[in-house]
């Protein structure tokens, strides 16, 4: 009787890792998010006029923070993933309630102003487009960014973020339509052309405020919570935050040469990121126009959510309720109430006429005066070993963010100095 072979059934291959762009898009979360938020349409506006009153003259400043950025996000998400805490919370456990609630109320301030200049400059963008008054744009914009936020999880709310990150190439197109000298952008790129002068120190300041900015230190924190990565996951958490401060400031770079070599070179100043889409179309072409108009849109409706959102993760933290976006609505009311509260305090804002250059001017300032602070925080909390055990911040983390923390400081210095009246 032949003996019968048993079969062993085939190992399954092991699923190769992917790598470059597939690995990229498969770490995508926070960190691209906050890579694209950091360029919301207050930050374009800010880019917009540094470039028409400077001309390329900040490109250098643009590369200089990228590393500063990546230590200052990069210490966010580790305080995130290895105590599943937000920086609110963190705060006022490490710090004490009235550390906590002065930082809370700076911030939730600052960001109420911008959601404010935000909604002004999607819907005046709008009103640009359709030829319809920007108020009837307001409250719909706000209605349908409020449904995605509140009742939906945060995994749609994830996709729906990261699909309008890809907006933001438009601003690259944006620049090479522009036309510009590529030779002289390399040289402003590489040996900085410095003017002493205040425009110039001014310019300096707004672009570190709106790229360096304290909102999205407390979205990047609670956002690795949500993502649930955990220890484990920490070369990723940086590959996604990593490739996320690369592409904003990536955009803000084409945002500046585009209005360097149109507005700049022609003498004409901008104050809004509308003033910016409305005025190319004489300078690069009706495509240059519609691309910065949908770049400016695609921008507030990722920006606010994660403005409204950062502020209910601020107030929650600060004052110990339930959060999270992976929770229902009726679970977490407070935390929820303060998303819809924020984004309703800038929507009063927006149609009562406040001016957004000054809701813009105002929360940069409060933005930068609570930057340097909560960057010392951060450093402090990343190397304590009672807090993260075996998951301290590395020599060169702590370095970089030290040294982010110098920058900002001396930023604010020289914000303080350009507002003093002399002579």
């Amino acid at each position: 009787m032949a003996e019968r072979i048993r079969e062993i059934p085939a190992q399954p291959e092991p699923t190769p890792e992917p790598s470059g762009w597939r690995r990229l898009v498969r770490l995508a979360g926070p960190g691209l998010i906050t890579g694209g938020a950091d360029n919301d349409p207050a930050g374009i506006a800010t880019y917009s006029t540094v470039g028409a009153s400077t001309g390329l003259g900040q490109l250098w400043l643009i590369v200089f923070a990228i590393p500063l950025l990546i230590a200052v996000q990069g210490m966010a998400a580790r305080l995130g993933n290895v105590t599943k805490l937000g920086l609110a919370e963190l705060i006022r456990s490490e710090f004490g309630r009235t550390v906590a609630f002065v930082a809370a109320l700076l911030v939730v301030t600052a960001n109420i102003c911008t959601i404010g200049a935000d909604l002004v400059a999607m819907a005046a963008v709008l009103q640009l487009l359709t030829k319809i008054r920007l108020i009837f744009f307001i409250i719909p914009l706000v209605v349908f960014m409020g449904y995605i936020t509140i009742f939906q999880n945060f995994k749609v709310i994830e996709k729906f973020m990261l699909w309008l990150v890809a907006v933001f190439f438009t601003y690259i197109v944006a620049g090479f339509l522009a036309h510009p000298h590529w030779g002289t952008v390399l040289l402003s790129t590489v040996v900085p052309p410095i003017s002493p002068n205040v425009t110039y120190f001014s310019g300096a300041v707004g672009l570190l405020g709106t790229t360096i900015t304290p909102y999205l230190f407390f979205w990047q924190t609670s956002g690795e919570r949500e993502e649930r990565r955990g220890v484990r996951q920490l070369g990723e958490s940086y590959v996604d935050l990593t490739s996320g401060m690369v592409f904003s400031n990536v955009t803000a770079y084409f945002i500046v040469i585009c209005t360097a070599s149109t507005f700049f070179l022609h003498h004409r100043t901008v104050q809004t990121a509308a003033d910016a889409a409305s005025a190319l179309q004489p300078f690069a072409g009706r495509w240059a126009t519609l691309l910065f108009s949908i770049g400016i849109l695609g921008a507030g409706l990722l920006a606010i959510p994660v403005l409204a959102v950062s502020t209910g993760y601020i107030v929650a933290g600060t004052l110990g309720w339930k959060m999270g976006l992976g929770r229902q609505a009726y679970t977490a009311p407070g935390f929820y109430s303060v998303i819809a509260l924020s984004m309703l305090a800038g929507v009063e804002l927006a149609i009562v006429g406040f001016d957004p250059i000054k809701a813009l001017f105002y929360s940069q300032i409060l933005d930068g005066l609570i930057a340097p602070f909560l960057i010392a925080l951060m450093c402090i909390m990343v190397s304590r070993r009672a807090l993260l055990g075996d998951y301290v911040a590395t020599k060169w983390e702590r370095i970089g963010g030290w040294v982010a923390f110098a920058v900002m400081s001396l930023a604010d210095v020289a914000l303080i100095y350009s507002l003093v009246p002399h002579g």
